[in-house]
């Protein structure tokens, strides 16, 4: 959280794949900036707290992998950062490009510690 990313690595064995299959790995969602590589190749980046995303892993079918996944969540480093009230800070929210709920570096007033990481299902779709 902040300035630190959080990390998650998983070895699997993703299965045989046919001709015309499609193995996907999905993530029900993850808090905030997701970044996901298997063997080492980067599959992509998502942001956002709340929304699924996929990434498709069809080319390794029948490997042994190891999946990873870097998550960071800027909370309070970004635009909206309110240190005291009042709430909302009308000057910096019109250009936030986070959505961060009551969450903070440094909780005070009614704000929550901060939380990040893969916090919704993850799984291999055939």
């Amino acid at each position: 959280v902040g300035k630190a990313a959080g990390w998650c690595r998983k070895q699997v064995k993703v299965p045989q794949a046919g001709p015309q299959d499609q193995l996907i790995l999905r993530f029900e969602a993850c808090d905030f900036d997701c970044t996901v590589w298997v063997n080492g190749e980067r599959l992509g980046k998502h942001q956002g707290g709340y929304d699924p995303f996929a990434f498709d892993i069809t080319n390794f079918a029948g490997l042994q992998a190891e999946i990873s996944v870097r998550v960071w969540d800027p909370t309070d480093e970004g635009c909206e950062f309110v240190q005291q009230p009042p709430v909302p800070c009308e000057a910096c929210c019109t250009t936030s490009i986070q959505a961060r709920g009551k969450q903070a570096l440094y909780p005070d007033f009614i704000m929550y510690s901060s939380v990040t990481g893969i916090w919704g299902t993850v799984w291999l779709e055939a």
